[in-house]
């Protein structure tokens, strides 16, 4: 392995690191990149959408070859620990580099997926490398609402596209799940504090979180779900709840890890609400404790009332609504041992002082799957007086069974590391859904080096990785220029 090639993806990424990136606030990213490719004397062009599209011609000998196209995103999910100062729209991201991992001190690291980017960016810098006409396509917002999907059809006219938006070194995806974002709404109705009570605070927080797709099935806590169902179990006990605050999450498609809310409640029925949530905790930990081993259920009285509660309507609209939307594994695949075939999330939501809004996040392989799903949240919706609308669709990517890329890809890995190679479908949205719409023709892989924890402060980079995952990218467009 070559450190040198390590040295140079990871300087490229640093630079990323530099300028803040969320999604759907890409222009400086965008700048970044259009200025970088006109320093390397590359053609570069970009769209009305703010996608990145950078061109290298064909090294000698090579220049009519099939067109091979590397693609990553350029926005990232940013969220931060409690307590920890972060404004994304400005602050850059501080990484911790020990050598064998790259982290971030507090935050999401955005190697989900300035890796991606910086790998590409490495590829057509490297002037000694023998290729054929080499694009990269350098998408915004894939991780809320996927950009892509609304590309021109005529970037997607080569023969190969390799996504660089994977997760897992010896891992090739060669299908993945299309999604669905499902959006309930109610105007929020708010009273005056009633007499004779008291605040209580609930807080949910520091459990694992995690990727609504290739996590979903992995156990963890989905903290604005459990939170409503402690609510809900206090309710069922008698005591009448009046909503002050409600709020978690940090991105449509994350797993929440914490959650909380203020909640108002009788004076004589405060120790009743105590001991519900201890009844409570008691069963959650008997489900989750060996799992979330560092989340936690705070619990505490408030010196001072709030100024305002919700309606009782629309309080309690709100717990029966979270507590039965879909959420989690759906079905499982009947063909593929472990694969999820369907699932659905609820990832975030705000009651503001006008609107009460969250999102459900469904994800499937199968059309029908997707299609009840949809259905079941729409009549809850209904049900429970909800507006609901449907957006950020993304089309799922079938197997391709006569692949040229596929086998190239594990035949190089083998030649580079002496191990297999590991072909699998994945419950997750990559771009390659919405390419496969744009060019039917496409031979598509999607490869990475292992991240851990993507979406969350915890999101982790395995440097080996990164430098196996280069390497398998040069080897793989050498045997295609072969």
């Amino acid at each position: 392995m070559d450190n040198n090639i390590l040295k140079s993806v990871i300087d490229e990424f640093m630079e990323m690191t530099k300028i803040p990136r969320p999604s759907h606030h890409e222009e400086k990213i965008g700048k970044y990149l259009v200025d970088w490719a006109k320093a390397h004397e590359l053609k570069v062009e970009q769209d009305s959408l703010g996608s990145v599209i950078i061109d290298k011609p064909g090294s000698t000998g090579h220049e009519n070859d099939p067109c091979v196209i590397m693609q990553a995103h350029m926005d990232m999910v940013c969220v931060a620990e409690e307590g920890v100062s972060y404004d994304p729209l400005n602050d850059p991201i501080k990484v911790i580099n020990d050598g064998k991992t790259i982290t971030a001190d507090g935050t999401s690291l955005g190697a989900d997926d300035g890796i991606g980017v910086a790998m590409a960016l490495h590829i057509l810098a490297d002037d000694s490398l023998i290729h054929g006409p080499l694009r990269a396509i350098i998408t915004t917002n894939e991780e809320d609402g996927m950009d892509s999907m609304n590309m021109e059809p005529k970037y997607f006219n080569g023969k190969y596209l390799i996504n660089l938006d994977w997760e897992q070194v010896g891992s090739l995806c060669n299908s993945c799940a299309g999604g669905d974002f499902f959006n309930f709404s109610r105007k929020a109705e708010w009273e005056s504090v009633p007499d004779n009570c008291e605040a209580v605070r609930i807080e949910f927080r520091d459990f694992l979180g995690g990727h609504s797709g290739v996590g979903i099935n992995l156990g963890h806590v989905n903290a604005i779900v459990s939170l409503a169902t402690c609510l809900t179990i206090i309710r069922q006990d008698g005591v009448g709840i009046r909503i002050a605050e409600f709020a978690g999450g940090q991105a449509k498609n994350a797993i929440p890890d914490g959650a909380k809310c203020t909640i108002v409640v009788a004076k004589a029925d405060l120790e009743k609400v105590k001991g519900c949530v201890e009844r409570f905790k008691a069963e959650f930990n008997e489900a989750f404790g060996d799992i979330e081993k560092d989340g936690k259920i705070v619990v505490g009285v408030l010196e001072d009332l709030p100024e305002k509660v919700l309606s009782v309507q629309a309080g309690n609209g709100l717990i029966d609504l979270m507590t039965v939307v879909p959420n989690n594994v759906h079905t499982m695949s009947p063909f593929i041992d472990g694969l999820v075939e369907s699932s659905a999330n609820l990832g975030e939501i705000n009651v503001g002082d006008d609107v009460i809004k969250f999102s459900v996040f469904a994800r499937s392989s199968v059309a029908y799957q997707a299609t009840q799903i949809g259905i079941i949240c729409e009549t809850l919706a209904e049900m429970a007086g909800y507006d609901f609308n449907s957006d950020g669709h993304v089309p799922g990517w079938a197997v391709n069974p006569n692949s040229k890329l596929t086998p190239i890809a594990c035949e190089a890995y083998k030649h580079l590391t002496g191990e297999e190679m590991i072909v699998e479908p994945v419950h997750a949205g990559v771009e390659c859904g919405a390419f496969a719409e744009k060019n039917s023709e496409l031979d598509m892989i999607a490869i990475g080096p292992t991240l851990i924890d993507v979406h969350t402060p915890g999101e982790t980079c395995d440097l080996k990785a990164v430098e196996i995952t280069t390497e398998l990218l040069i080897e793989i467009i050498k045997r295609l220029a072969a």
